[in-house]
């Protein structure tokens, strides 16, 4: 049966390594975020690689469209195995400099994005088992003044899926996040061990909920 994994967030970093990771595994792989031909240029380069990939644009900080988005990559695929929750906003500025819109929009993508995508998803999965992954970061242990939102973001994330893990884990669904402390730019060796360890979050069931990288 074929699986699929749809990211949430796609992005030419980590987002694409992790779909050029499941993808050469034989996995469908559905790109999601709100630029189409950003999106539309990633998925071209997947198929370039041999990958089955499609691109759904959609805002994770709008729950209906969220969600509409899902049931169109559910449908498309023949059954979503994956969900990867990869969106962010990386600001480099502390709290006090921000505007009020920053702040409100950055916790949207950040915060609430996610949290829609986990709750999306979990409806979606119903009485089936399904995966959900979530890029964390080193700022969620490690707080920094100067990406305030950002860390503030990363910590709302490993606290819902530490919370999550074992209640979701009894319905059938594994949630778990890989926490990033270093910077990963598009194509790196960083991208592809990060994409690495999302792989083994997916398959491997003795797999924490947790994983660290760089390894503490």
């Amino acid at each position: 049966m074929t699986k699929a994994i749809m990211i949430v967030g796609a992005g030419p970093g980590i987002g694409q390594a992790v779909a050029g990771r499941f993808g050469r595994e034989g996995w469908t792989v559905v790109l999601t975020a709100r630029n189409p031909e950003r999106l539309a240029g990633l998925a071209a380069d997947l198929s370039a690689q041999g990958v089955t990939a499609h691109a759904i644009p959609a805002d994770a900080t709008d729950p209906a469209a969220l969600r509409a988005a899902l049931d169109e990559a559910d449908r498309l695929t023949g059954g979503l195995t994956a969900l990867h929750f990869n969106a962010a906003v990386v600001r480099r500025q502390d709290l006090f400099s921000m505007t009020d819109t920053e702040v409100t929009q950055d916790l949207a993508i950040n915060v609430t994005g996610g949290l829609h995508a986990i709750r999306a998803a979990v409806a979606l999965f119903g009485g089936r088992t399904g995966t959900i992954l979530v890029t964390g970061g080193g700022l969620a242990v490690a707080p920094h003044e100067n990406y305030a939102s950002l860390g503030v973001g990363k910590a709302a994330l490993r606290n819902i899926v530490q919370a999550l893990a074992e209640p979701l884990a009894g319905r059938g669904v594994r949630i778990a996040t890989a926490t990033v402390a270093t910077l990963v730019s598009p194509g790196s060796q960083e991208a592809r061990d990060v994409a690495d360890l999302f792989w083994r979050l997916a398959t491997d069931a003795d797999a924490p909920w947790e994983i660290n990288y760089p390894p503490t």
